[in-house]
């Protein structure tokens, strides 16, 4: 069973001041919530939100579990306040990747391990209580990442261990494989190993995703010894163009297309970290993140988690791009699409808050959630309600 902290907020200054009481109504519009649990020394790790057809949030998180080296699964269902309406820990299943993926007749899926012999599974959550569908992805292994493709199918990033390559797939919503793709790392341990501290969470967390543009897909991972952003056709050809990090020290942090091959990107470099709102990227041939200079933003956390997605503010294609910063706060940042800077916010006050993922909103605000270390002890889950005004006032 799972209790609530209610954080009442005033919508002007957002948690620069606010008031703690007891499953007090809040309005809809505006609201921010963490979530607490009987058990002190639970902790829970966000990973992604999304609106359910009530209006309420599905959020797909993590959880420690002592007997295994990966996460188990944890999710949270709420009503359209914010209040607590079910939650579930997913028996069986591990290591949740990142991406919850809602598709446009209101089905949710997502992609965990099965705990025993480590196959991925395509899982399918009911918005109304939680229940989960199974189905395995035969010869898929150690899901990185879950996406949706710009056709009717998932795009998939997983990781195989015993030929050590990074294998791209589309995977449809029965969880069978059309099109896949292996792609080397490299031979030699040292290479493995920072893929292996990602899955058990004992080093750092790398920036794993997968995308598409035009008639090409793309992925972020390990090719070829090194962190790299790889465009391919899924023809079996290898891929058709290549943006080299360094190793597991530097590469693309995050990347969305926007059109007329550009691209709104991140990258992070030995710690540092660049924002690119608007850059040009050559889908072939060969090129290095190093060569993208962007503009550095030092009050980042070093090698910082970076989401980016377009919302619509004020009826303009805005670019938005959250992360954290070294005080320990959430910021967002809204560029147009020239990539010039429009406004900014920060979330967080007195105990540290971290982002991981956010997501538009039927009534045009925004629903952000991420973790917050309540009293410096207890990592909780939060999720913040900002209303259409105070996305419009971003800009």
């Amino acid at each position: 069973m799972i209790t609530r902290i209610t954080i009442l907020f005033l919508t002007t200054i957002l948690l620069a001041s606010c008031d703690i009481s007891e499953n007090e109504a809040l309005p809809k519009a505006s609201f921010l919530k963490i979530y607490d649990d009987k058990n002190f020394e639970s902790s829970f790790i966000p990973i992604d939100v999304k609106q359910t057809a009530d209006e309420g949030y599905i959020i797909l998180g993590a959880r420690r579990i002592e007997d295994s080296d990966f996460t188990g699964v944890y999710l949270l269902k709420t009503d359209n306040k914010g209040e607590f309406v079910a939650d579930l820990r997913l028996e069986g299943m591990v290591h949740p990747a990142p991406g919850l993926v809602k598709t446009t007749d209101n089905r949710f899926f997502f992609t965990a391990m099965n705990e025993v012999n480590l196959q991925a599974n395509l899982i399918e959550i009911s918005s109304n209580d939680l229940a989960t569908t199974n189905s395995a992805l035969g010869g898929l292994q150690y899901p990185l990442s879950l996406n949706s493709s710009n056709s009717d199918e998932l795009l998939l990033l997983s990781y195989d261990n015993a030929s050590k390559n990074t294998v791209l797939s589309t995977v449809n919503f029965t969880g069978d494989t059309t099109k896949s793709e292996s792609f080397t790392i490299g031979a030699g341990s040292d290479v493995e190993a920072p893929i292996i501290k990602h899955f058990t969470r004992t080093g750092k967390q790398l920036p794993f995703f997968t995308g598409q543009v035009d008639n090409l897909y793309f992925f972020n991972g390990f090719y070829n010894y090194t962190m790299s952003m790889v465009f391919t056709d899924l023809n079996g050809s290898g891929p058709d163009g290549v943006i080299q990090g360094q190793q597991d020290d530097g590469g693309i942090s995050a990347a969305m297309p926007i059109g007329n091959s550009k691209f709104a990107l991140s990258r992070f470099n030995f710690g540092d970290n660049y924002i690119l709102p608007n850059q040009d990227v050559s889908v072939l041939g060969e090129t290095s993140s190093t060569d993208m200079i962007g503009n550095p933003f030092p009050e980042l956390v070093p090698d910082a988690p970076v989401i980016i997605k377009t919302v619509t503010i004020n009826q303009q294609d805005i670019t938005l791009y959250a992360s954290n910063t070294k005080s320990g706060q959430v910021v967002l940042h809204a560029f147009n699409q020239n990539g010039e800077l429009l406004g900014s916010k920060y979330f967080g006050y007195a105990d540290p808050y971290t982002v991981a993922s956010f997501t538009e909103t039927e009534d045009g605000g925004l629903a952000i959630t991420g973790s917050v270390s309540v009293a410096g002890r207890f990592n909780r889950i939060f999720l913040i309600k900002m209303s259409k005004e105070e996305v419009d006032n971003l800009i």
